[in-house]
């Protein structure tokens, strides 16, 4: 009787083995399959074009609409890409400082206090921004990469007639696959800029360093957030960097609809000049004894209304941060 039982049990064993093993290989094969899945890559071209209402804080304050393009091709083994976006904006109109109100001074005097508060006006239509770039991406493993471009911006309210810098570097590839992507880029940069006014304290060409990161992440089918970020530094004066950073929300409606909502970030630790802004007063006219031309009248100055009187020149610097806030309808072919 034991020898029978003994071989039942060693068939159920070998038979158990053997869907274990069936198991184990149709595990394996899923997973050799998606890890295949999610290195394909579509290579080609690719496009895709962004709408966008866009409301602007800092330098200027607007309601505007916005374009946004981003022209792809991949090859197995490197990567090209061309952004070209621009803001048409209400632009504001020139700051000035205005004088503290409630003072009073002789007529043709200045007034004894120089306390005085930087005015924004309301903004009226003007074009306000403009970035192109371009970068090729090489891989010389499939982690690590090398890369060069070129880009060039235009920001006249943020004092920046055009800035080009060129640059080039080595990256690491920690994600590449169907739910995320993330790599990191540094290298070497060089910048030519002319900004509305001279500025003494800042170099208009500099050789720097550049550190920027790529990050996108799919949550399902229908939504992806992605972000990016790029940093400038002039090696010579590490104060004077400049960043530019973008994080966004996509929602897919089909295969080549989608809408976006983003939030940009555009900051400048040495801002550039601004000069020759008014130093205004809004007055009054106080007469104490009630006597026309008896010598005693005085102005008395306003916070709004009244008389108004320019009283000199002052200089201030542009404002560090520039707030971008996009919804976007995104086309994609």
């Amino acid at each position: 009787m034991e020898e029978p039982v003994s071989k039942k049990r060693k068939v159920m064993a070998l038979c158990l083995l053997a869907l274990l093993g069936a198991d184990a290989a149709r595990a394996w094969a899923q997973e050799a399959e998606k890890g295949k899945d999610d290195k394909e890559k579509k290579l080609g071209w690719t496009n895709s074009t962004d709408f966008s209402l866009v409301v602007t804080t800092g330098n200027s304050t607007a309601q505007t609409l916005g374009l946004v393009d981003r022209l792809r091709y991949a090859w197995p083994d490197a990567r090209f890409s061309f952004d070209a976006s621009g803001v048409h904006t209400n632009k504001s109109d020139d700051r000035y400082f205005l004088v503290e109100p409630g003072q009073e001074f002789a007529v043709g005097a200045q007034p004894s206090s120089s306390s005085t508060t930087l005015i924004k006006p309301e903004p009226t239509t003007d074009v306000a921004t403009f970035l192109v770039s371009s970068r090729y991406d090489k891989n010389i493993t499939p982690q690590v990469f090398w890369n060069a471009g070129l880009s060039w911006d235009h920001n006249k309210d943020a004092g920046i007639r055009s800035r080009y810098v060129a640059f080039a570097g080595i990256g690491n590839t920690w994600a590449d696959n169907k739910r995320r992507h993330f790599a990191t880029t540094y290298g070497l940069s060089y910048t030519d800029r002319t900004e509305e006014k001279p500025d003494p304290e800042k170099e208009p060409r500099f050789a720097g360093a550049r550190l920027d990161w790529d990050y996108t992440e799919h949550l399902g089918k229908s939504t992806t957030l992605d972000s990016d970020f790029i940093t400038n530094i002039d090696l010579a004066d590490t104060a004077d960097f400049s960043i530019n950073t973008t994080n966004g929300v996509t929602v897919s409606m089909n295969g080549h609809l989608s809408l976006k909502v983003s939030l940009q970030w555009l900051f400048e630790n040495q801002p550039a000049l601004e000069t020759d802004l008014d130093v205004v007063a809004f007055v009054e006219l106080v007469n104490p004894d009630g006597i026309p031309s008896s010598g005693d009248e005085r102005f008395r100055t306003l916070a709004t209304g009244g008389t108004k009187l320019v009283l000199g020149k002052a200089d201030a610097r542009k404002d560090k941060l520039n707030t971008i806030f996009r919804t976007s309808l995104v086309i994609t072919f």
